[in-house]
């Protein structure tokens, strides 16, 4: 399956439901009945917001990727990337009918929005259902990922996320004698592989595509291996080796045949960062308001119970300037000494509620990666210190995959500069309803064993990266 096509069956599914949701819209607002003439006219009622609608969502769908197949079809991201997507559709059309003079009910765009948005996400995942049945019939287009650590792992798991793709991860190759090659070589540590026996044992595996993330040891293998693959039919990808580094979206420039990588500046417009800390005043008072039963009550509890509700811990911020901040005097961890209020702080993250306060002084902003200790930063590699070029957040995308505090910072400094490649004020609206799902899907697995207090909690240790292969090739 064409993973263009794909998209842009999508789109027209879309531009389809557009229509629909416009005609329906019109009949629920006048109460017609569905009848050949009375759809007719709603038709024809309904053109400026099918044509307003229509034009302006293939802008909003390409620019927000909004296929569903972005991010790998998560539940949260595909439902918070359509609610965005959705808010810029209105105001679009709002802005529109004022500017050409053409009014539109506010009940019609409401329940436009409604109808739009279940056929949308019913469509989405459709396709996805369609495209996990379909992935594994047929011929599917087998890949050998060259190189071993984070950067390989990483492309074994978006590969996974990703069916309509066809692709199937058969093993990792490592070309050194120093390295473990796991799953479709098990060769002996002091043995040394030259190009030629990779190739060979390519064609064995009958592999398409060999994914290159580590140079081999000397140049003249690697143009070699290069070379008689493309003579052999499998095609070769190179992920470049300061992969890392990036914090933009890299441009690639032609130089007489000779490719260079560029990598951009990751500082925001001054426009989008006021328009960003205008959101985080108007979004953190109105989040402050609303929790302030949640905060009253912690702090009453905790207040009682310890004497003290607040606590103000050093943490490092934007460029490296620390700052103080507040979060409820909650243990961590979830030992029998824990108590029942405490757990349930920390279960809904409501333990971060006081930082509220840090968003409206400016030390801190909704979305952004999570601020650290200060012992922590100082021993950030030059490569982490780039998650301080801007204000640390109340979530992030690390925290919507489930990192916590707890959570190594190399870990949480890969997701935080994926962040930092795509940050955008809508993408932090996005990050926001997905943190709530996040937070609500913990909620409801963790619950009843977080209130057992005879159950020791325990945490699942993470796969290795050898059981991640033995995964694929099964």
């Amino acid at each position: 399956m064409n993973p263009r096509l794909i998209r842009h069956i999508i789109l027209a599914g879309d531009l389809l439901w557009i229509v629909l949701a416009s005609v329906a819209a019109f009949i629920l607002r006048t109460g017609s009945p569905l009848s050949w003439p009375e759809l007719s006219i709603a038709f024809r009622a309904s053109m400026f917001l099918m044509t307003s609608a229509g034009i302006c969502w293939v802008l909003v769908f390409h620019k927000m990727k909004l296929d569903g197949f972005y991010g790998g079809y998560d539940v949260a991201a595909v439902l918070s990337q359509l609610f965005t997507g959705l808010f810029t559709l209105v105001v679009l059309i709002a802005c529109s009918g004022f500017l050409l003079r053409e009014a539109t009910s506010r009940l019609i765009l409401l329940n436009f929005c409604v109808i739009f948005f279940v056929m949308a996400f019913g469509g989405r995942m459709f396709a996805r259902a369609i495209t996990r049945q379909f992935s594994g019939a047929g011929k599917r287009h087998r890949v050998v990922v060259m190189g071993k650590g984070r950067i390989a792992q990483e492309i074994a798991q978006r590969i996974q996320k990703h069916p309509e793709m066809r692709w199937e991860v058969v093993g990792f190759l490592f070309p050194t004698g120093d390295d473990f090659v796991e799953p479709i070589l098990h060769a002996a540590p002091s043995s040394q592989l030259n190009s030629l026996q990779i190739e060979s044992l390519l064609d064995r595996q009958q592999v398409d595509e060999l994914i290159l993330t580590s140079p081999v040891q000397e140049q003249g293998q690697m143009l070699n291996l290069v070379a008689n693959c493309k003579q052999r039919g499998i095609k070769v990808s190179v992920v470049p080796s300061m992969y890392q580094l990036y914090v933009t979206r890299p441009s690639l420039i032609d130089l007489d045949g000779l490719p260079l990588v560029r990598l951009g500046e990751a500082q925001p417009q001054l426009l989008q960062s006021a328009i960003k800390r205008a959101i985080d005043i108007s979004i953190g008072a109105l989040l402050l308001l609303v929790s302030a039963p949640a905060l009253i009550f912690g702090v009453l509890m905790l207040w009682m119970q310890k004497g003290k509700a607040i606590v103000a811990e050093p943490r490092c911020g934007c460029q490296a300037k620390p700052f103080r901040m507040y979060r409820f005097n909650v243990k961590r961890g979830s030992g029998s000494d824990v108590s029942a209020t405490e757990k349930m702080l920390r279960l809904l993250s409501f333990t971060e509620l006081p930082q509220l306060f840090n968003v409206l002084k400016g030390d801190m902003s909704l979305v952004g990666p999570r601020p650290e200790p200060l012992e922590r930063v100082k021993r950030y590699s030059d490569w982490q210190r780039q998650r301080l070029c801007c204000k640390p957040g109340l979530t992030g995308l690390a925290q919507v995959h489930g990192l916590r505090e707890e959570s190594s910072s190399e870990d949480k400094s890969y997701y935080d500069l994926r962040y930092l490649q795509d940050r955008s004020l809508l993408g932090d609206l996005s990050l926001i309803l997905q943190t709530a799902w996040t937070i609500s899907c913990r909620f409801m697995a963790e619950a009843p064993a977080r209130f057992e207090l005879s159950t020791p909690h325990t945490t699942e240790p993470t796969p290795e990266f050898v059981e991640l292969a033995h995964a694929d090739r099964s």
